[in-house]
């Protein structure tokens, strides 16, 4: 499509990144651009290292009660916010534009209620006019044929569009598929029935990661995580997350020393591989027969059996961004993938699953089908979700 320029923004809890988006036709899919532009908000002038967001209690009160009272060191912070997304962005459109600019934008927190700003995060500044802030900051940089952005995306909703319109995308070819991403934190998303269903929509049914428990101690976000895999490798050899990112120890290099033999490590990765085999199954289990029993971190909430997509399978598990790159290195197969497939095959088989639902995860000698589970091609799924959400919003407008 030459009359537009497509571009795609997710914004992180440290850093934006940026990339224009190119739309394929027959059929059509989209394509992320080099280069890929980061810019980390204590690059602003404006940032300031020592905010602390107000309390989570106040926040979710005011988020509810659609009032937010924006206190002076949170626009303050947002300045930054502003003039990082300004940055990356400038970067990638140059000078002189003339053809008209379609953004999406895709932030972490709970929106407000017109989705254009961000009325609670955990670890930033609250933001409800965000996006009338980025525009006017754009129209001062002389983008005049900029397209209003319509609203912020959810992440994990648009690692679910990236990896469905995406041209290397996990979930192209298929009408059902579970994404599981592990950034610093974790983004699910699925497809059913061919459409990219919110986790959000199916809340009476289905919980995410997040707030899933895998036992009366360790959430599943704790044991699957980035930040919580180098966090119980810390606990174990005595170091805190700031020591071990002085040492440059994350969960690759975790899963190196593992393959080196070292016992902590191989432990770590040990307790992950299992957690994942477990929340593999858990899914599994919950869109063909319901799952009432799961552990959340909320005690008093209880997952509803009965929902629309009862009985149905997942064709593909795609798994995305840092973990997908460990599943994909081949010298780390014996540390992750193989023990995944073992473990989730030998779940499937002895659980109480329908037995046409059994069989069109396993083989015949009931080993896990090899392709069930896949690593995604796009490590910025997000960024390229924001994008399609944004030309489907403008095809639509």
């Amino acid at each position: 499509m030459d009359e537009i320029i497509l571009i795609g923004v997710d914004g992180g809890a440290s850093k934006v990144l940026v990339h224009k988006v190119d739309i394929l036709i027959n059929p059509m899919r989209f394509v992320a651009l080099k280069p890929f532009i980061e810019v980390a908000y204590n690059s602003s002038d404006s940032y300031n290292p020592k905010f602390k967001p107000i309390a989570l209690s106040r926040q979710l009160k005011e988020h509810k009660s659609g009032k937010v009272v924006q206190t002076k060191s949170e626009a303050a912070q947002e300045i930054a916010f502003v003039e990082s997304f300004t940055k990356a962005i400038k970067t990638i459109l140059g000078t002189n534009v003339a053809k008209e600019v379609v953004i999406g934008v895709g932030l972490p927190g709970l929106k407000t209620k017109n989705k254009r700003g961000i009325s609670a995060m955990a670890n930033g500044p609250r933001m409800p006019r965000f996006l009338v802030n980025l525009e006017k900051s754009l129209k001062k940089e002389g983008y005049t044929t900029l397209n209003p952005i319509l609203a912020i995306g959810s992440d994990a909703d648009y690692c679910g569009l990236g990896e469905q319109w995406g041209d290397a995308g996990g979930m192209r070819g298929v009408n059902s598929a579970y994404y599981f991403g592990v950034g610093t934190g974790i983004a699910d998303a699925m497809l059913l029935n061919g459409k990219n269903v919110p986790f959000d929509d199916c809340k009476p049914w289905i919980a995410k990661t997040w707030e899933m428990m895998a036992n009366e101690e360790d959430s599943y976000e704790n044991l699957l995580s980035a930040r919580g895999i180098q966090t119980r490798y810390g606990k174990l050899v005595e170091k805190s997350q700031e020591e071990l990112e002085e040492m440059e120890i994350y969960p690759w290099q975790i899963y190196e020393r593992a393959l080196e033999g070292e016992d902590i490590a191989i432990e770590v990765v040990e307790q992950t591989a299992q957690a994942l085999s477990e929340l593999f199954f858990h899914r599994i289990q919950t869109l063909a027969l319901g799952a009432p029993e799961t552990l959340l971190q909320d005690a008093s909430r209880v997952l509803e059996t009965e929902h629309e997509y009862l009985g149905d399978v997942f064709e593909r598990i795609v798994v995305g961004q840092r973990l997908g790159d460990i599943w994909e290195f081949k010298k780390f197969t014996p540390l992750l993938l193989d023990p995944v497939n073992e473990k989730l095959g030998r779940m499937i088989h002895s659980s109480a699953l329908p037995a046409d639902v059994k069989a069109k995860y396993l083989t015949k000698t009931n080993r896990l089908r090899d392709d069930l589970i896949v690593h995604s091609e796009l490590r910025h799924a997000p960024a390229l979700g924001a994008a399609v959400d944004a030309y489907l919003e403008w095809i639509e407008q």
